[in-house]
């Protein structure tokens, strides 16, 4: 259902679509305020049904039909032509001519202000990127220095635990004798004390037998 000037028209798809396109072209021809006036000085705006019809147009406000804009000042214009004073100062071409300058002078600022956000904006996200860049080195050179340690550590370790065999290696007695038996098995450390009671047995066995 579509509603125009008050009478309400059953529209095929294509119809709608015609119409959505007329209306998309018409509501951004109000960004001008030279076509208002123009509007003005015909009466459009002393007919209610046009009046309905700006009041209609309020859809275009929302967010999934004011993407579809390419001069968004006209939402602004649209707004303002719903207050009747409006519409009766807007038939004054000195009137019309002021609102003229100040939307140049307005579009001139926006301009230059969104440039500049838009720069601000991409500065501070390189700069963003720049930060997490330097904490990711910092990170992986934290953890390489980390391995560094761990590996450092491990050497020492090894190199003392060689030089402890060594030393225990160098600490057997120095008066003792060594016990050897057959290859592969272990061998005794036999200490002094005990050698020099074997050693008289074996002599005293041994002059035993002389006098036999």
């Amino acid at each position: 259902m579509a509603k125009m000037y008050g009478k309400a028209t059953v529209e095929s798809e294509e119809q709608q679509k015609r119409r959505w396109q007329i209306e998309l072209e018409f509501v951004q021809c109000l960004s001008n305020p030279n076509y208002l006036n123009f509007l003005a000085q015909r009466g459009y705006f002393k007919d209610q049904s046009f009046i309905n019809y700006l009041k209609y147009l309020q859809y275009w406000k929302e967010p999934d039909y004011a993407k579809y804009l390419m001069y968004p000042m006209c939402l602004y214009f649209l707004d303002l032509l719903q207050y009747e004073h409006f519409r009766r100062e807007i038939v004054n071409s000195q009137c019309c001519k002021f609102i003229d300058d100040q939307a140049i002078l307005q579009w001139q600022h926006y301009t230059r202000k969104r440039i500049k956000l838009m720069e601000n904006a991409a500065a501070a996200q390189q700069q963003q990127q720049q930060q997490q860049q330097q904490q990711l080195q910092q990170s992986n050179g934290g953890e390489a220095a980390t391995a560094g340690e761990a590996a450092a550590t491990g050497g020492m370790m090894a190199t003392a635990n060689g030089n402890g065999t060594a030393s225990a290696a160098e600490a057997q007695p120095l008066g003792g004798s060594v016990q050897r038996g057959e290859p592969g098995q272990a061998q005794a450390v036999i200490p002094q004390q005990q050698q020099q009671q074997i050693n008289g047995l074996a002599t005293a066995s041994n002059i035993k037998l002389e006098l036999n």
